[in-house]
């Protein structure tokens, strides 16, 4: 093996590492995003709940909005980090192409089923039913 394969397959090592690790990053981050944005609708319908008969309509009106923007803000920063993990499965299957035969057989050994339902898809339906819900109890129960 020459020095300059060498490098290339001790470069594509590490890049091959630090995607994987990327990847397990903005995954989290994903699921992060989604709980606190479930907590902060939780905290809306709780004040609007403590201030019990005395939240006029245009009050609840306000805290409806307010959850309606953590679900915005939400959304995006959920589509920004799908971006970079699509990003980095792009480049894990680019690097994957420069692996051995030994490699691309054992990768294979069972095909891996096409995600029906993407993690990003599910957790932006739950931010969008969160604050559905919360318009629903704050507005319209309350």
């Amino acid at each position: 093996m020459s020095a300059e394969n060498g490098n290339t397959h001790e470069e594509l090592r590490l890049l091959y590492e630090v995607s994987v690790t990327d990847l397990e990053f903005f995954k989290r981050q994903q699921w992060s995003v989604t709980n606190y944005a479930l907590l902060l609708y939780a905290a809306v319908v709780g004040v609007a709940r403590l201030l019990d008969g005395g939240v006029s309509h245009l009050e609840k009106l306000v805290l409806c909005f307010v959850a309606t923007g953590v679900a915005i803000l939400a959304g995006y920063i959920l589509w920004v980090l799908n971006n970079s993990i699509d990003v980095r499965k792009a480049r894990l299957a680019a690097i994957r192409k420069n692996f051995s035969t030994t490699f691309h057989s054992a990768w294979s050994a069972r095909e891996r089923d096409e995600e029906a339902l993407s993690i990003y898809r599910s957790l932006l339906a739950v931010v969008v039913i969160g604050v559905t819900a919360v318009w629903w109890l704050v507005y319209f129960k309350l």
